[in-house]
């Protein structure tokens, strides 16, 4: 198999999910065999889909999105453009993760965050790293309760999102996702992160 970086490569949305899965990696020592593309989005990295399929040398894609509040309706989406390239995709996408055969023998893996059955995105996984117990986690939740809806400015659906960002801004120093788990304020190998870094490892085989 090719292992130069360009034939295997994950497809992320944004800044934030390279930074988390970067020092994911780091936290458990290993050194990706595998480039990280963002995309700047769901609907940028759902129409590269197909040409990232075929593209040349490729041996394995990764594709990590936020299931949002559509989780079935991502996976269909996903799904399609995968079949319209040819790959062998499943009927849904598993616990541990999807991981499925392409053409010309590639490996195909998608993962929707949080945990690929729920709604939810990024922050959703990065609340099951906060430690059990862990004080200043309900203060940041109740913090965020307690302003009026009529002075929220993020929908309904971004709740946990605002609770992650209220309780990452109580640390020593205020840090984003990827730094706090680099900082051990995030637990590494909290079983939602390590499914993931478990899906990571079957899919690029490393």
């Amino acid at each position: 198999m090719n292992t130069t970086p360009s034939s295997q490569l994950l497809l992320v949305e944004g800044h934030d999910e390279l930074h988390v899965v970067s020092k994911l990696l780091d936290r458990y020592r290993i050194e990706p065999s595998f480039e990280i593309e963002i995309k700047g989005g769901f609907d940028e990295l759902r129409s590269s889909i197909y040409n990232e399929v075929n593209a040349p040398h490729r041996r394995v894609l990764g594709i990590l999105a936020d299931a949002n509040e559509h989780r079935d309706g991502r996976w269909q989406s996903i799904s399609d453009q995968l079949t319209e390239a040819d790959c062998e995709v499943p009927d849904d996408c598993s616990r541990t993760g999807a991981i499925c055969a392409g053409p010309r023998g590639i490996r195909i893996g998608v993962w929707l965050m949080p945990d690929n059955q729920r709604q939810g995105e990024l922050e959703d996984f990065v609340a099951e790293m906060i430690p059990d117990g862990n004080p200043t986690w309900p203060r940041a939740k109740g913090y965020i309760d307690e302003i009026p809806e009529g002075e929220r400015k993020f929908p309904p659906g971004k709740v946990t999102r605002a609770y992650v960002h209220a309780w990452l801004a109580t640390r020593r120093d205020p840090r984003p996702m990827g730094i706090a788990i680099t900082a051990g304020d995030l637990l590494h190998d909290a079983p939602i992160a390590a499914s993931f870094v478990d899906w990571l490892r079957r899919l690029f085989a490393f």
